[in-house]
């Protein structure tokens, strides 16, 4: 029996990929500017990125930082803080998440609020995390301001500045 799955598995491998190449290709997508993302990254850290939420490496959407997940493994959580790589591993983890709504949002075809990562912690849509964020409160318009492409750092501030 083992030498049938086995002679099976050679032979499937062996077979031609049913996986084109444009399948193989990566996605472009869009991002919001990286030049401002350091702070909306340091509040996303603070709000989504604790080992129990975002910060665990096992999430679709993760976010590296000083209370989180380290992107490398010298890094220990709760001592340096997060990195530049870690932050670009952050924005990108936000905009890969549903890589083209966010390019449709950042393009201005489309609200902010058709991404799941910006209904979610306000409740909008099913969130495990429960509520993270009111429309109004400043970690939310520090995150969307971000996403149409012109940072709210008085929000952001506003909100680094919450215990």
């Amino acid at each position: 029996m083992k030498l049938k799955s086995l002679v099976g598995l050679l032979v499937a491998c062996s077979l031609p990929s049913c996986v084109s190449s444009a399948d193989a290709e990566a996605t472009d997508f869009s991002c919001p500017s990286d030049e401002e993302f350091p702070i909306v990254s340091q509040v996303l850290e603070q709000r989504c990125g604790t080992l129990d939420c975002h910060g665990d490496p096992s999430r679709p959407l993760r976010f590296y930082g000083r209370n989180g997940a380290r992107l490398f493994a010298p890094d220990v959580v709760g001592e340096q803080g997060t990195s530049a790589d870690e932050r670009d591993a952050n924005r990108l983890s936000v905009c890969g998440l549903e890589p083209e709504a966010m390019t449709s949002v950042v393009a201005g075809e489309a609200e902010v609020t058709s991404l799941s990562v910006v209904r979610k912690p306000l409740l909008d849509e099913a969130h495990k995390g429960g509520r993270v964020f009111l429309q109004t409160s400043p970690g939310y318009i520090c995150f969307s301001s971000w996403i149409e492409g012109q940072v709210d750092t008085a929000a952001c501030e506003a909100e680094l500045a919450k215990p």
